[in-house]
């Protein structure tokens, strides 16, 4: 799932801008909460005391709104 995760961004957002999470969950037919667990271990995040390879960065507005750009 995370190579189609990744390619998704790259064909939706060429020049890494960021991607709002509801329209990567639209066209992966996947549920929001499924690709933020993925985008996090993507991310530079630590878990379980081991930091992620960062290849990507979650953002949250103050409305709520989720959003993703490649790294």
């Amino acid at each position: 799932m995370q190579e189609q995760l990744l390619q998704t961004l790259r064909e939706l957002a060429p020049d890494g801008e960021p991607v709002a999470l509801t329209r990567l969950a639209k066209r992966l037919d996947e549920r929001v909460s499924v690709l933020l667990r993925e985008l996090t271990a993507l991310s530079d995040a630590s878990i379980g005391g081991v930091r992620g390879p960062g290849l990507v960065q979650l953002a949250c507005d103050e409305a709520g709104r989720w959003t993703v750009r490649l790294s």
